[in-house]
């Protein structure tokens, strides 16, 4: 029953982002080199991904007021989805990835565009593709506004869901500017990383929750619990794909399992490792993390000193711990939610912290 409710709302959101998105390709039919950019961002937009975040947000609507019907929030939910691949698109800049989902990362494609289009042989290909996708990811949180942005709602409902919108923004910026700086230590704690991801990734699936609410009309103590529950399911979906990033397959996650390891990310895992770790797992540890020449052996030195030291055990235990926790906010709200889909709200956590990739 809920992968079918799931699947139904996916095809939803992939329906009004479709059309969204025509409406913006028509919108330069005169301008083939937009056309064309444009073209690339809907392609980077149905690449892949579970549509977590928009479906977080129709089931809260339709859990605080079932009645309501869901095409508005429909539309408002592409927000959501939209943020989330702009930070993506930047992202794979700054982490200089070649690949997301299994493809080309958005700025390779213009990095290839450009050295086969331009006729300078003075450009900077590299730095051609990499302004793209700045270019493109600002673009795509442009799109993020104007989702909200919708007469689906009151003004005062929009104007408070756009303002829950930007504070989630924030958060997102603040997260990733403290990774930034948490990259460059190697005496990283658990409460920085957990204060760190509370912004990247957890406030994205706080804000699905609590806009879901707020465009529903739900009473603060329904948006407030509701927010709850998904920040914390949010850490630990955040945990589960540390997990994945470096023990994961590449087959299925659509990117090397090395790239943390050799970018040298402070996860969870990292930071267990090196809390637990000897003097020579230590010493073994700094010497790789961050190497982007490691080799295959360096890198499974360093999955084998996760697992001696306890760091994969923690961080999946504290994932489930986070699951159950994230539950108990749905149980002390008022009015209580409407079932089934209390349950799906449930069942969509559990789906990201029970997940190959």
């Amino acid at each position: 029953m809920f992968l079918t409710y799931y699947a139904k709302i996916m095809k939803e959101v992939d329906k009004s982002l479709r059309s969204f998105m025509k409406d913006q390709l028509d919108s330069v039919k005169e301008n083939s080199f937009l056309q064309y950019f444009y073209k690339k961002i809907e392609d980077f937009l149905f690449s892949g991904g579970k549509r977590i975040r928009p479906v977080m947000m129709i089931t809260t609507f339709s859990a605080v007021d079932s009645n309501k019907k869901i095409e508005a929030a429909v539309r408002t939910s592409l927000s959501l989805e939209l943020i989330h691949n702009a930070s993506l698109i930047h992202d794979d800049i700054m982490d200089n990835a070649d690949t997301r989902r299994g493809k080309q990362a958005f700025h390779k494609i213009f990095h290839d565009y450009a050295e086969k289009n331009h006729d300078n042989a003075n450009i900077n290909y590299a730095n051609y593709g990499e302004s793209m996708g700045i270019l493109g990811g600002d673009y795509v949180y442009n799109l993020a506004y104007r989702a909200i942005h919708n007469d689906g709602f009151s003004p005062e409902i929009t104007l408070r869901a756009a303002q829950e919108f930007n504070i989630g923004f924030l958060k997102i910026v603040q997260g990733v500017i403290s990774e930034s700086d948490l990259m460059g230590r190697n005496n990283v704690t658990e409460e920085e990383y957990i204060e760190m991801i509370k912004g990247k990734t957890a406030a994205l699936f706080e804000k699905s929750a609590r806009l879901g609410a707020i465009l529903a009309e739900g009473s603060i103590s329904q948006i407030d619990n509701l927010g709850s529950f998904a920040l914390n399911a949010g850490i630990a979906f955040q945990l589960v794909d540390d997990v994945i990033g470096t023990f994961g397959d590449s087959k299925k996650t659509g990117k090397p399992v090395d790239s943390d390891i050799k970018e040298g990310k402070k996860t969870i895992l990292v930071i267990k490792a090196f809390e637990n770790a000897s003097i020579e797992q230590k010493s073994i540890l700094s010497r790789i993390l961050g190497d982007s020449e490691a080799t295959s052996a360096d890198v499974e030195k360093i999955r084998e000193i996760m697992r001696q030291t306890g760091a994969l055990s923690y961080a999946r235990k504290l994932a489930e711990e986070l699951f159950q926790l994230s539950k108990s906010f749905l149980e002390n709200l008022e009015p209580p939610l409407n079932q089934p889909y209390k349950d799906y709200l449930i069942n969509i956590a559990k789906m990201g912290v029970y997940r190959e990739k």
